[in-house]
């Protein structure tokens, strides 16, 4: 499994990236939030989410419970790690993303 994925400049200036691979479906989405560090809250820490879950559908038509979450820090590290963990999801969970129907033979989850 290999993906030309851009570098973190990418989703440091708010932009998502999405892609598939042999049934499974993913999608890196950047984000802000309060740094804990900072006691007056105005400081935010970037951070990435990573999203797994089977096809053939979109993310906003698949249940909840057919999706992985995982949160990794905002830089190129946070990236390489969120793109391991997107990787070992595929590699170690085969039969999930084995026969996934087409989108004319099912109906969305949600």
């Amino acid at each position: 499994m290999s993906f030309a994925i851009p570098i973190y400049h990418w989703f440091h200036n708010g932009n998502p990236y999405s892609g598939e691979e042999g049934g499974m479906r993913f999608i890196l989405v950047p984000g802000k939030r309060p740094d804990p560090a900072d006691e007056s809250g105005k400081k935010k820490v970037e951070y990435l989410t990573a999203t797994v879950w089977p096809g053939p559908w979109s993310l906003e038509h698949t249940a909840e419970e057919k999706q992985s979450h995982a949160d990794f820090p905002g830089d190129q590290a946070g990236l390489d790690a969120a793109m391991a963990w997107v990787r070992q999801q595929y590699e170690t969970e085969p039969d999930r993303w084995a026969d996934i129907p087409s989108i004319l033979d099912c109906e969305p989850d949600r």
